[in-house]
């Protein structure tokens, strides 16, 4: 696996991210569709998540730092 992959820059990765910036147009927390917008991984990776179109959707800046790479049921402390 290379390193570029891992780190989300490869140009695979840049087809799945223009994909789910299509299919979601805001994000998928608050609604919000204007200013900087993440592509998140519902199931963190860390915690085993994929990079499949099921496992991600669109959050903008704010709702994509305040999850933090916990599941958003999980209590924000």
């Amino acid at each position: 696996m290379s390193k570029a992959w891992k780190n989300g820059s490869s140009k695979g990765w840049r087809v799945i991210r223009q994909r789910v910036i299509a299919r979601d147009q805001c994000c998928q927390q608050c609604g919000q569709n204007e200013g900087s917008m993440h592509v998140d991984h519902i199931v963190p990776k860390r915690l085993g998540g994929s990079d499949l179109m099921e496992n991600l959707q669109l959050l903008c800046q704010s709702c994509n730092l305040s999850k933090g790479g916990r599941f958003f049921s999980t209590p924000l402390t």
